[in-house]
């Protein structure tokens, strides 16, 4: 496996959804395709392809398979096991409707061969009083949600969160959830495309027919009492803040005020987007512009250097929990109580935390 050593600057794949609108462009700038509503922009995954350097036209897919250690760092092999995929999924997505009603599974619950999912939001723009559906209003058993379902009263048993723009959200698996007409946002997420239709409000494909539901699956995979939990942003220094982490990823925002130092991270890659404005990023011999609506990956084995500019970066990685959220956050003055509430009700920084403390 070769190394890599500079940023790969990617370009994403679009689907188009029928609830999908053209706001990437609009809010993003992307060079959206056609004129059909777009859903989903993905910035990762298999299928982001790099544009620049020596690996330009390749996949990431096929990256994690011929450079794998170079690109993913241990962390990042790690949770490519045993698939031998590119482990996380960042995306931006534009709701010009209302989502479908959906759960997703957890590792141990994901059909063979496959993972689970645990996501997580940050909206970027909204319409006024736009929603997301983060959950149910109780711990409602299965028979009550198919009579729910089979009566169309389903959306009188769902919890509904109006957001704003930098709110943050963390959905673990299990969690019934949508998003709501008039958001869009930047989604980070498992790499798994395991989801499990509840509801779709009577909606119908292109030939007329019903989409199809999932509700056994669903319910088996449905943690009722779980809710999509609002993050509160964790400063830590230089204009870089926590927004979410767990043990599936960590979600940064970068804002980016000048120069800024960028740290080798050999045990993880990092996924870098811009929400506005644009930087230059100088490490590994090369100099790398990303521009606003643009993602780069900077490969687990990219030397340190440095990031300049005025803008607001995203950024997802696989952290160390307790060496990459627990102790700088510590050391930025946070108490451990609201360290915890970053991981959205998982436990996952439960332990991190009382070894930080020993």
């Amino acid at each position: 496996m070769g190394a890599i050593g500079y940023p790969l600057l990617l370009r994403p794949s679009y689907d188009k959804k029928i609830w999908g609108g053209r706001r990437l462009e609009r809010v993003l700038g992307k060079p959206l395709p056609g004129t059909a509503p777009i859903g989903e922009s993905l910035e990762s995954g298999d299928a982001a392809v790099v544009l620049s350097g020596p690996l330009a036209g390749r996949a990431l897919g096929e990256l994690a398979r011929t450079h794998g250690a170079a690109l993913l760092g241990e962390r990042g092999l790690a949770a490519s096991r045993p698939i031998g995929d590119f482990p996380l999924l960042v995306k931006f997505i534009d709701a010009s409707d209302i989502l479908s009603i959906q759960v997703h599974p957890d590792d141990a619950g994901a059909p063979e061969g496959r993972r689970g999912k645990t996501e997580a939001w940050h909206v970027v723009a909204v319409e006024p009083g736009a929603e997301l559906i983060t959950g149910l209003t109780g711990a409602h058993e299965p028979e009550r949600l198919r009579a729910a379902i089979a009566e169309g009263s389903l959306a009188g048993l769902l919890e509904r969160r109006v957001v704003a723009p930098g709110d943050t959200l963390l959905v673990r698996a299990g969690t019934l959830h949508a998003i709501g007409a008039g958001v869009l946002l930047y989604e980070v997420q498992q790499n798994s495309d395991v989801t499990y239709r509840f509801y779709d409000w009577e909606r119908r494909d292109a030939a007329g027919r019903p989409r199809e539901l999932h509700l056994g699956q669903g319910l088996r995979a449905l943690r009722a009492e779980q809710r999509a939990e609002p993050v509160t942003a964790l400063e830590q220094g230089e204009g870089r803040a926590l927004l979410a982490a767990c043990r599936y990823f960590a979600l940064e925002r970068w804002q980016l005020r000048g120069q800024m130092p960028l740290p080798a991270t050999p045990g993880t890659f990092r996924l870098v987007s811009c929400i506005a404005g644009a930087a230059e990023l100088r490490a590994g011999g090369t100099t790398t512009t990303i521009q606003h609506g643009q993602t780069v990956l900077l490969p687990a084995d990219l030397p340190a250097g440095v990031i300049d500019g005025d803008a607001t970066l995203l950024v997802s990685s696989i952290p160390d929990l307790e060496r990459d959220v627990v102790a700088p956050l510590r050391r930025a003055g946070h108490a451990p109580e609201a360290i915890a509430r970053l991981d959205g009700g998982s436990g996952d920084l439960a332990r991190p935390i009382a070894v930080a403390g020993a």
